[in-house]
Formats: structure tokens, C-alpha cells, sequence
């Protein structure tokens, strides 16, 4: 029996951002699936653009009152008709393999979490978004134009006309490398290259480029709207995810592709008050050291062996056990409460 994808994506007054990854999604190889757009209190032209692409895509268009982007996608989630939930960005833009890739890595019967590719886009350019220097360096070499561009304020770099035109065109002229994937997954991958003994698998799964199964994802109760603001309600999701009983999976396809933008400054406290959330609401020792690893007081190798030793005691050693996860815990709210 075919499946049904629905993308669920939660926005927030990012009208021209959005259309570029609504113009990619007609490039859709396979078409079984439908777009749910959770306008999370938009005062731009989101909803324009929304109604405007109706005519294109299976598409429905949900505006509530601003609350979150955890809430926002529940919301995406709930007026959704999929069995397979999709969650993709406002601001990630999919390569034409996208939904057939992520439909196949439900095909078995094991409830898994599918991760795709993620690979970074130079969309729009700013002084103010997160490029490095070699991203520039690499943009001006593919195109020695840019170099008059980069010293505006801001230009758009990649067009909706240039997507809907040629998609594998745009994405490959202006194709960087994604951090995310370079600095967690690359590396997980050469340690774990199956995910075999990998204690962390839920980390794989963030809200940018993840799909998981519409009943385990009711089952496990959606994400948790106490997370507000931006950082772990994704993690939070699939860690939940994982304890029920779902396999983590890395794609090597299912490829989107991020937008490249601004950071703001706030999203470091609003990334702490998730964390000490996070931190209390999984009593874990797992929960513990992968926030110490975010905070680079650990290797992701260390942190690894750690779990998978204590993991090993079984039954043994309750005492030195507790005391460890006690230890573990008021080190990492240590260094959440100093903003370590």
C-alpha cells in the first residue's frame, strides 16, 4: 500500500525564504505527498505566498497565534493526513529525491527515524548571516561577480525564478557545506559508520531534515510546547522516539538544503533555558554528557564510552552508579547556570 508523506513545516515571517523551498518541492520526483504550513503568527506576506502555491502543491495553509516553533509544528502535525510525518524547515530547500528517499527508509516494518543530507545554501547574502570566510572564498572562486555583491549590505543570490527554472542548477552553482553535518554527523559517521554502538543516535534527529512514522510520533505525544523559543525540542522529540523504540537512520540521500542566514544573539539563552529543561525533565546520563559535549567539556568519543560503560554494569554497582548520574547532572547545570 503507498504511503502518504506530509512535510510539516512551521514558519515564521520568512515570506521570501519559504518560497524558494515551496518552488523546489514541484520538483518532487515523487508526488505522494502534501505540504502543511503552520504560520506561527506571521506578519509579513507568509500567507500570500502560501495561497499563491496552493494552486501548485497539495497544500494547507494553518495560522495560529505566535507561540513556538515546537507548538507551531504540532499544530502542522495535527491538521496533516500523512502516515509518514516529514519534518522539514521553511528555510531548507529539497533536492527533486527528497520525498521518494524519505518514503523508502519507511518501507520496512521497524518503526524508524529517517536523517537526511543536509548540505548548506548561499541564498541570500548579508553582512550579518553565518558565512565563513571560506564560504566566500569558495563562492567567488565558482563565481567572480560576487566579489562587487559581497561588499552590499545584502543580495539575493539564489531567485524563486531560478529554482523553478533548474533546480539541480541552483542548488549545484550555489551549494556550500552545511555545519551541522560536518561537525556532528561526518564525525559520527567515521567512528560509527553504521550506528552500530553509538549511544547518541537521537542526536541525528533535528527538525530540519528528519521523517518518522505518524503513529509513533502520536504514541510518544509530539513535541513538547514547553520548549519555546529555538534548540532541543527537536532532540527532546527524538530522544523520545528512541526510548519507544525507534532506529535511528542516516540517509545518504533524502538531501536538503539550508538556507544560509543570520544567527541572532538570542538564541544562546533561549538554547540554555531549553537545556536546563531538557536536563531535568530526562534524569539520564546520556542527556547529561551530550549537553557537555555541546558545551566542548567532552569528546563525543569520550561521552560514548562513558554511557556504553555504564550501560554495562547492568545491575551492578548501584551506588557508584547513582552517585555518577548524580555528579553528572549538577556538572552540567553547572555549566548551563555560568553560560559555560
Amino acid at each position: 500500500m503507498a504511503r502518504l508523506a506530509s512535510l510539516v513545516i512551521p514558519t515564521r515571517n520568512r515570506a521570501s525564504v519559504l518560497a524558494r523551498t515551496l518552488a523546489a518541492l514541484r520538483h518532487q520526483r515523487d508526488r505522494a505527498f502534501e505540504v502543511v504550513i503552520a504560520d506561527d503568527g506571521s506578519t509579513d506576506g507568509t500567507r500570500d505566498v502560501c495561497l499563491r502555491f496552493q494552486a501548485e502543491l497539495d497544500l494547507r495553509y494553518v495560522r495560529r497565534a505566535p507561540v513556538g516553533i515546537a507548538a507551531a509544528r504540532n499544530a502542522a502535525i495535527r491538521a496533516s493526513k500523512g502516515d509518514v510525518l516529514i519534518s522539514c524547515d521553511d528555510d531548507r530547500i529539497p533536492d527533486p529525491d527528497y520525498v521518494a528517499d524519505h518514503l523508502a527508509a519507511h518501507a520496512g516494518e521497524t518503526p524508524v527515524v529517517a536523517c537526511g543530507v543536509q548540505k548548506a545554501l548561499a541564498a541570500d547574502w548579508s553582512r550579518e548571516a553565518a558565512y565563513t570566510a571560506a564560504d566566500v572564498a569558495a563562492l567567488c572562486a565558482r563565481h567572480p561577480a560576487l566579489v562587487a555583491r559581497f561588499g552590499e549590505p545584502a543580495a539575493e543570490l539564489v531567485s524563486e525564478a531560478m529554482i523553478r527554472a533548474d533546480l539541480p542548477a541552483a542548488l549545484a552553482a550555489f551549494e556550500l557545506a552545511d555545519p551541522y553535518w560536518e561537525h556532528h554527523a561526518r564525525p559520527v559517521l567515521a567512528h560509527w559508520p553504521d550506528l552500530t554502538g553509538f549511544a547518541f543516535p537521537w542526536t541525528l534527529g533535528i527538525g530540519g531534515n528528519t521523517s518518522v512514522p505518524r503513529a509513533l510520533a502520536e504514541e510518544v505525544g509530539l513535541l513538547d510546547e514547553r520548549f519555546v523559543g529555538w534548540g532541543l525540542e527537536d532532540a527532546d522529540f527524538h530522544y523520545r522516539l528512541h526510548v519507544a523504540g525507534a532506529r535511528t537512520v542516516l540517509m545518504t540521500g533524502g538531501a536538503n538544503y539550508h538556507q544560509v542566514h543570520r544567527r541572532g544573539a538570542e538564541r544562546a539563552w533561549e538554547w540554555t533555558r531549553n537545556a536546563l529543561y531538557f536536563v531535568d525533565k530526562h534524569p539520564a546520563l546520556a542527556i547529561y554528557l551530550y549537553v557537555a559535549v555541546i558545551r566542548r567539556r567532552l569528546s563525543l568519543v569520550d561521552a560514548n564510552r562513558i554511557v556504553r560503560e555504564d550501560a554495562a554494569l547492568g545491575d551492578a554497582a548501584p551506588a557508584v552508579r547513582a552517585e555518577l548520574l548524580r555528579l553528572a547532572r549538577e556538572n552540567v547545570r553547572g555549566l548551563l547556570a555560568a553560560g559555560a
